[in-house]
């Protein structure tokens, strides 16, 4: 696989997982105005986003297998190095919309959000983490 090594020679690494993820709430947590938007695929994501502070060659997805993430219609996320940055661009505070439970605000000023329609199957939840 010449020229798709990066890093040292090391090859691509591809993560999958699946099963429900469980979104918690701190004890003296107070929901804003509203409600925040979202579900547990967005919310894991955008934990997952801060945690890697945009790292270089790091691609991620998270979903639902039936098209519907939580509240709202998208199946998910997308997360890459310019994640963050395209949040901040857009005047998105990310640890403020993660605390508020309130992922799917965030991704969609950062226009990373995955869409795919209803599927008519609930399977389970999907992550991928490419990196590269």
């Amino acid at each position: 696989r010449q020229g798709r090594e990066k890093g040292g020679g090391r090859p691509p690494l591809l993560i999958l997982s699946g099963g429900e993820t469980t979104v918690t709430f701190d004890a003296g947590f107070v929901a804003p105005e509203g409600g925040g938007k979202g579900g547990r695929n967005s919310e894991y994501l955008l934990a997952l986003a801060l945690e890697l502070e945009g790292a270089e060659g790091v691609f991620c997805l998270a979903a639902d297998t039936d098209g519907r993430d939580g509240s709202e219609q998208n199946a998910g996320a997308f997360c890459d190095p310019g994640t963050l940055q395209r949040m901040a661009d857009a005047g998105v505070d990310p640890l403020k919309e993660l605390r508020e439970h309130n992922a799917y605000s965030a991704f969609l000023k950062a226009h990373d959000l995955y869409h795919t329609g209803p599927t008519g199957t609930n399977v389970n939840d999907f992550r991928a983490l490419l990196v590269l």
